[in-house]
């Protein structure tokens, strides 16, 4: 293992084409090719050997799913082909340059992330021996860790842009600022040779269009047209279903036959010059919309197959803020309805609180009412109420495995006719009537002493026209921020998440004497395996351990990585007996796993239960305390409190 030992240290020091330089000889090929997948193409990354073979051809792949490398891709291992010809899946502009091809396939999750290829171009390859197999698997592993970490840290970045994004948007006053706004973000995070907004004006499309490049060149606005609104565009197609539209190569025959239409391209001016003139190859369209305007957002590159799903999945949020903002910006007009509405003027406080409030004290000049609250989603099972007014002072704090489906509002007329999840919303005998608002992320429930009718809830989807725009954007905001705090290595909560969760918890048990119990773990010998096998292996072990301890726990108990190898689990309901069922379920979980076996990482346990009076810190310090004591005394937990 002395060419692992020293692929890791290249790869850690960001060497990999060391690395890369060094297949061909240690397997017996006569040349490498390195492509990394994004969207839907295999871009050439890396090349070397195969004197005779035109890499043009190769530097763009698109749909690298087909031919042996897709089968690569489809049996998630290595492939070996000896006879390339021969192969039914060959392709047959690559027989003349390829004899025998072995694929390594570069995948995280479902996610396929990149290949290396090796090739003969004079003889057929023997193939592999089953030490040099089990080699190169560990090789693969390695780089496909180093690779899904390298995209969800891209990922990560584009969240918090995102959120920056929605926060400058309430410095703005204009929409040209917006438009400048939002190609900065796209350059930052996709990247495009042209960026285009298409405004819906009756039959006419207002284009505001600029020009970039795919290195992340800020586009500039160009210049802005008055175009016909025809059937036979992409835009049309894109607005009339409502959906994203990818197209990953616009020359392709079958996309041509798929769609045969044409992109809107507004005539450029004599000063533009032609040097920033190119081949659209892909197109990737999302619709926005506001309830003043609406309209799409394209981006085109001289690239084929540029765009993946995960920048559709960006571009729909971006979407998302865009019809939010210019809704904010036609905001300000609005003075008729700030004058029926109240104090709907201070929604743009940055105080989260008070926007919320302030909303439920704007539907108190709609509705009488006994009292009003809001919830706005935690997490994919719970709703967290933020703002209270009147009787609904005193409702729940969260309301649990509530699944809201609703486009519209909803009238209740009785305590009997909710559903289980928002009957600890129905607070008191004098409760004639519930009207629940649906807004996105959240929703608003308002509680009536004489019921409500058909005509409130006209009245109420009329107000829904108005209000949704703002309670989106709060939901939106909060989604970005969950995801925020995430540990991006581990897909465990982080150390933020986690002081927030205590501190929580904490308040809970102290008001109302609710019991629970955390756990402080930590990775026995995972020091030695960052120095043995490099901090690459070292993170794809945390991942795993991380996995498995969220798969043995309950579902109502969270972990979160504390820093370096340490983990702590929050027991919700838990005194020290459930506290050690669950370390010691973690710890044999842990224990069987066979990497962490083959690694010899096992994890020591340290318990600690609220006591009254507890900080936060006082609970994770006395966890820590009996970890490091069971881990002394060489045990898994200590079945008694140390030193309690």
């Amino acid at each position: 293992m002395k060419a692992l030992d020293r692929w890791l240290k290249h790869i850690e020091a960001g060497r990999f084409e060391a690395v890369w330089a060094e297949l061909p000889a240690r397997y017996g090929y006569e040349a490498v090719r390195v492509f990394d997948v994004h969207g839907g193409t295999a871009e050439l990354a890396y090349a070397l050997g195969g004197e005779g073979e035109k890499l043009e051809s190769l530097a763009m792949l698109a749909q690298p799913w087909q031919g042996v490398i897709g089968q690569a891709f489809a049996n998630r291992d290595i492939l070996q082909v000896s006879d390339y010809a021969a192969h039914p899946s060959a392709l047959p502009e690559r027989k003349e340059h390829v004899r025998s091809l072995l694929a390594v396939p570069l995948q995280h999750a479902d996610e396929d992330l990149g290949v290396i290829a090796l090739l003969t171009h004079s003889r057929s390859h023997p193939g592999l021996s089953e030490e040099q197999l089990t080699e190169l698997r560990i090789l693969r592993g390695i780089l496909s860790a180093q690779a899904a970490a390298r995209r969800a840290r891209a990922q990560l970045e584009r969240q918090r842009g995102l959120v920056t994004f929605m926060d400058a948007v309430h410095r703005i006053n204009r929409l040209d600022e917006l438009i400048t706004m939002l190609f900065r973000r796209l350059a930052e995070d996709i990247g495009a040779d042209a960026v285009g907004i298409n405004f819906v004006e009756g039959n006419s499309l207002r284009l505001v269009y600029g020009l970039g490049s795919e290195t992340g060149t800020e586009p500039s606005i160009v210049g802005e047209a008055i175009v016909p609104f025809e059937k036979e565009t992409l835009t049309y197609q894109v607005l009339s279903s409502g959906e994203p539209l990818l197209v990953g190569d616009i020359t392709d025959p079958n996309a041509k036959r798929r769609y045969p239409s044409r992109i809107i391209v507004a005539e450029p001016d004599e000063d533009d010059g032609g040097d920033d003139e190119f081949e659209l190859r892909s197109y990737l369209g999302v619709p926005f919309q506001s309830r003043s305007t609406r309209g799409v957002i394209s981006l085109q590159s001289g690239k084929p197959w540029r765009y993946g799903v995960e920048d559709v999945a960006h571009m729909v949020a971006l979407a998302e803020v865009l019809g939010y903002a210019i809704e904010h910006l036609r905001w300000r007009g609005l003075e008729r309805f700030a004058r029926r509405l109240g104090q709907l003027h201070q929604w743009r406080t940055t105080d989260e609180r008070e926007v919320f409030t302030q909303m439920l004290l704007a539907t108190s000049e709609v509705w009488p009412q006994l009292g009003a609250a809001f919830y706005l989603r935690e997490d994919e099972a719970t709703f967290r109420r933020v703002a209270t007014t009147g009787d609904q002072t005193k409702a729940p704090e969260r309301i649990e495995s509530v699944e809201l489906h609703f486009d519209q509002p909803l009238v209740f007329t009785s305590y009997h006719k909710l559903p289980d999840a928002l009957r600890p919303l129905w607070s008191s005998e004098q409760v004639r009537g519930a009207l629940l608002l649906p807004f996105g992320e959240g929703f608003v429930w308002l509680e009536s002493a004489s019921g409500f009718t058909d005509w409130d809830l006209r009245m109420a989807r009329s107000m829904l026209h108005e209000l949704r725009p703002y309670a989106e954007r709060m939901g939106l905001h909060t989604r970005l921020a969950r995801e925020a705090a995430m540990d991006p290595l581990t897909g465990v909560y982080n150390r933020r998440r986690l002081e927030q969760r205590l501190a929580r918890m904490v308040s809970l048990a102290s008001r109302h004497g609710q019991e629970f119990s955390v756990a402080v773990v930590d990775m026995a010998n995972f020091r030695s395996v960052n120095n043995r096998y490099g901090h690459l292996v070292g993170d794809r072990v945390l991942a795993r351990v991380a996995k498995i301890l969220k798969q043995s726990l309950r579902e109502e108990d969270e972990v979160y990585r504390l820093g370096g190898d340490e983990f702590v689990i929050v027991l919700p309901q838990s005194g020290r007996g459930a506290g050690l069922r669950a370390a010691r379920r973690a710890a044999d979980a842990l224990a069987r796993d066979p990497e962490l076996q083959h690694y010899g990482v096992h994890a020591n346990f340290g318990i600690a239960v609220y006591r009254e009076g507890d900080a936060p810190e006082d609970l994770l310090e006395r966890a820590d305390r009996e970890m490091y004591a069971a881990k002394k005394r060489g045990l898994v937990v200590l079945e008694e409190p140390s030193g309690e």
